[in-house]
């Protein structure tokens, strides 16, 4: 396999897009530098908590070496998957029938497709919009012995609900807020973005001293820890201050051209 100078990774809601402030697809000064990058000798990674499948073509078209996807339970790199490690399909059923016995509203997020149990609910119809992925990613019409998911979306109906889930099933899965509070993630909790980046750097024999990762969120955590170098963007999460090899400036004033500048990698 190709050796590299090192390796960036990077996180896409907050640090790629913003799209809570309106910056839907990369800039152009951000695909510039992942260019730059790539053309000096450097691996390039998305690290998202995105399955494969909510991977738009803006993405995409960043020409990324390869990605972890599913908070680290899924790796590929060109077009070798490296890992992919889904729920238990045992395990996957039993949830699925409390989410049916109690009305609840979910998506099972796999890599080439997320399921979900109606297409036609006013609910499901608003986040496949908000997604904007469109109707083809999202399949109603699945077998729970065959399907594969790597993470469970959970659209919250009720306020005590993310607490009775969490309390029947904390042996057994980690639990994630979404930002809004609007829904939460259900997912193996051996599996993080730092897990995945971990697999990662001892397969292609990266120093760790030459490992780098851009991101702003809670579940950036585990990502900072394992690399030598995590730049939190503008607006990160307040946990992961004290993780940060360094601060940057936000999606909007160009974090990832001024971070890499800063790190003198373009």
């Amino acid at each position: 396999m190709k050796t590299y100078k090192g390796v960036i990774f990077f996180d896409v809601d907050g640090t790629i897009i913003d799209c809570a402030n309106g910056i839907n697809v990369p800039t152009k000064k951000t695909r510039e530098s992942i260019k730059k990058l790539k053309e000096s000798g450097y691996l390039t990674i998305l690290a998202t908590g995105r399955p494969m499948s909510f991977v738009n073509k803006d993405l995409l078209n960043l020409g990324l070496h390869g990605y972890i996807a599913s908070n680290g339970s899924y790796a590929k790199i060109e077009d070798e998957i490296i890992f992919d490690y889904p729920i238990e399909n045992s395990m996957l059923a039993e949830l699925v029938e409390y989410f049916h016995e109690n009305k609840i509203d979910y998506i099972l997020e796999g890599q080439e497709a997320s399921y979900v149990l109606n297409l036609d609910g006013d609910k499901m119809k608003a986040i496949i919009k908000d997604s904007g992925l469109g109707d083809a990613r999202f399949i109603d019409k699945w077998d729970i012995k065959t399907v594969r998911t790597n993470k469970i979306v959970v659209v919250l109906n009720d306020e005590n609900m993310y607490k009775k889930i969490q309390e029947k099933y904390k042996d057994k899965y980690a639990f994630m807020i979404h930002p809004g509070g609007n829904s939460f993630e259900i997912y193996i909790g051996k599996y993080t973005k730092g897990y995945g980046i971990e697999q990662l750097i001892k397969k292609l024999g990266i120093n760790q001293e030459d490992t780098y990762a851009f991101g702003d969120g809670e579940n950036d955590i585990e990502m900072f820890q394992v690399v030598k170098h995590g730049i939190a963007m503008g607006g990160y999460h307040a946990r992961l201050e004290e993780h940060a090899y360094d601060f940057t400036e936000n999606v909007e004033n160009e974090g990832i051209y001024e971070g890499l500048k800063k790190l003198k990698l373009i």
